[in-house]
């Protein structure tokens, strides 16, 4: 059955940015009570560490090993000294930053399927992507360079699936496109390399099958983007990659073939995004190179030693019955038989069974499974399930580029990674969802009731998003909550009855202000590069966290000379944090015995050692 094509539902009265606006706003009061609550001592604080060496006049790669680029560390140093060496600037962006970026979700989805969908897929976004834990804070306002990014990548999807078919706008836009992907670059390499290979690929459609130099172009972009995520593949990624990226990746590649009976214009396209993306790049990037070398630039810079993958590769998660769950029910929902004998109530049912299981609390509850694979579902329903011709060449043009940007979770597939690539699935899955429902009612029954059943569809989402954000949002505004003692710079907030897990952190930095003098250096083992920050203690070392294989065995000889160099007044070892620190001891056992034989251990606090110079 075809179906008309679905106008957008406009509101009644309402311009468009008064929606936006609001969306925004609602969803900053959701956010603002976790602006300064729970401190992540690991990730967090050795950026904050890191950022607070560029603030004092360290440089990058030169002074101090980092997977971050200048770009990076120019914008959040910038943040920091705002605030005077606080965190609270760098918090209070996040949280900004984020109601911008739900606002911008909002207007987006509003242009292409209403104001309806726009406000459930903003809902969405809220509460089930930037999760928040009583005991361990809220992610989304931890300067992680990916939340930064995001904003470009959806920038740069729409104006993809929105480019003029023809023209010199096309040309523009793509133009604009390719600033977009230079900014992600500077901030994010990964993200920014990903940028234009989606916007590239996604473009293909939109040449023409008629001039043999677009066909060619686009032969040659298609055969290059299946070679790299062969090569990504065979950097070590397990079994389930193959159906969580690579599959959605090729039916992305699939599709796109060009598509218009017009003129070429390979040339506009491919010519804007390079002008774009070097414009930005090359004026940082090629100094980099003759301060560093190309060697270094490539191995610290772009991460092309496959010491990343190495360090922190994760096993992409299987689906859960949930997951399976709501994959079945799509299935079932293409078998236009089944569809017309069964009544559109127990669909609704099925609906409200697939959130309670989803919902189910625990250690990893299954939402956070099904988040993970709502990506490849909604890609593969939308690329496989109806082929080229549909859905329209916007919808399709966002799904091969959200198909492409999905390869942004290699080599860690956790929910943070998910969360910052949510907005680009979203404005896949918004009108996704929308054309499956009413494809669904024309099929059952065609007199249907498609507004009614949509407003429903609205009307469960945000009472689930409600009960999501429930657990963590009562208390926090219910229960009275502690400042912790972390200094100054660090102004944060627990729960009372959840501050024990920080008490750790706050008696260690007591100890490292009562036996390091402001201005003495200290050194910390692995993975505490927090203290440096959290004390004002300078830390003159070339690596402030040890992962095995970062440093390497040269690393670690070059860390040993420079301890003796140095000779810092505290060094403070402390048991690993997290699992990938978990084999630090082991392997870098030269480091542990030449502090073993130079510090003799005079303390001990949060489950750490306290040593100082033998020589004292």
């Amino acid at each position: 059955m075809t179906l008309p094509p679905l106008e957008p539902q406009r509101s009644a009265g309402i311009p468009w940015w008064v929606g936006a606006v609001l969306a925004a706003l609602a969803s900053l009061l959701c956010l603002w009570p976790f602006r300064l609550y729970g401190f992540d001592a690991l990730d967090e604080g050795t950026q904050l560490a890191q950022i607070a060496r560029v603030v004092s006049g360290d440089r990058p790669y030169l002074d101090f090993e980092t997977g971050y680029t200048p770009g990076y560390f120019a914008f959040a140093s910038e943040l920091l000294e705002a605030g005077e060496g606080s965190l609270v600037v760098l918090r209070t962006f996040g949280v900004l930053w984020q109601a911008l970026l739900s606002g911008l979700l909002w207007a987006l989805i509003c242009r292409w399927r209403g104001p309806g969908v726009a406000s459930g897929a903003t809902a969405i976004y809220v509460a089930f992507f930037l999760p928040v834990s009583l005991r361990g804070g809220a992610p989304f306002n931890v300067p992680y360079p990916g939340w930064w990014t995001a904003g470009a990548a959806l920038a740069a999807q729409a104006l993809v699936a929105e480019a003029p078919p023809v023209g010199r706008r096309r040309v523009s836009v793509f133009l604009v496109v390719g600033l977009l992907a230079g900014v992600a670059f500077s901030l994010k390499p990964n993200v920014g390399l990903l940028l234009l290979a989606a916007s590239l690929l996604a473009a293909l459609p939109g040449w023409s099958q008629v001039s043999s130099f677009d066909r060619v172009v686009a032969g040659l972009v298609r055969v290059a983007a299946v070679c790299g995520a062969g090569a990504m593949v065979g950097a070590g990624a397990g079994p389930t990659y193959a159906p969580a990226l690579l599959l959605p990746f090729l039916a992305a590649v699939w599709s796109a073939a060009p598509q218009e009976q017009g003129g070429g214009r390979a040339r506009g396209d491919v010519a804007g995004l390079v002008i774009g993306f070097v414009g930005v790049v090359l004026p940082w990037f090629v100094p980099l190179i003759g301060l560093l070398g190309s060697g270094a630039v490539l191995r610290n810079v772009l991460l092309l030693d496959g010491g990343v993958v190495d360090a922190y590769l994760l096993e992409f998660p299987w689906p859960e019955p949930a997951t399976w769950l709501v994959a079945f029910g799509l299935g079932l929902t293409r078998l236009d038989g089944f569809a017309r004998r069964v009544h559109w109530t127990a669909w609704v049912a099925f609906g409200l069974l697939v959130g309670v299981v989803a919902l189910q609390t625990g250690p990893r509850p299954a939402v956070e499974n099904l988040l993970l694979w709502a990506g490849p579902l909604v890609l593969l329903d939308t690329l496989v399930g109806r082929g080229v011709a549909w859905p329209g060449r916007r919808e399709r043009a966002a799904a091969i580029f959200f198909a492409v940007l999905s390869w942004q979770l290699f080599p860690r597939p956790d929910l943070i990674h998910v969360s910052m690539g949510a907005l680009s699935l979203l404005l896949v899955a918004g009108p996704w969802a929308s054309e499956r429902l009413r494809e669904w009612v024309v099929t059952v029954d065609p007199g249907g009731a498609f507004r009614w059943l949509g407003a429903g569809c609205l009307g469960m989402i945000l009472l689930l998003a409600l009960v999501r954000m429930a657990p963590t949002m009562g208390p926090r505004l219910t229960e009275e909550s502690r400042r912790l003692q972390l200094g100054p710079n660090a102004p944060i907030e627990l729960l009372g009855s959840r501050a024990e897990s920080l008490v750790w952190l706050e008696d260690l930095r007591l100890e490292v202000e009562a036996r390091a003098l402001p201005g003495e250096a200290i050194f910390t083992f692995p993975d505490v590069a927090v203290l440096g920050f959290l004390t004002g203690r300078p830390q003159p070392f070339h690596h402030l966290y040890f992962v095995p294989g970062r440093p390497d065995a040269r690393g670690e000889a070059r860390t040993i000379s420079r301890l003796h160099e140095v000779m810092p007044a505290l060094v403070v070892e402390c048991p690993p944090h997290a699992p990938a620190f978990a084999e630090a001891p082991d392997y870098f056992q030269a480091l542990g015995e030449a502090i073993e034989r130079a510090y003799s251990p005079v303390a001990t606090s949060g489950g750490c050692r306290l040593r100082v110079p033998r020589s004292r």
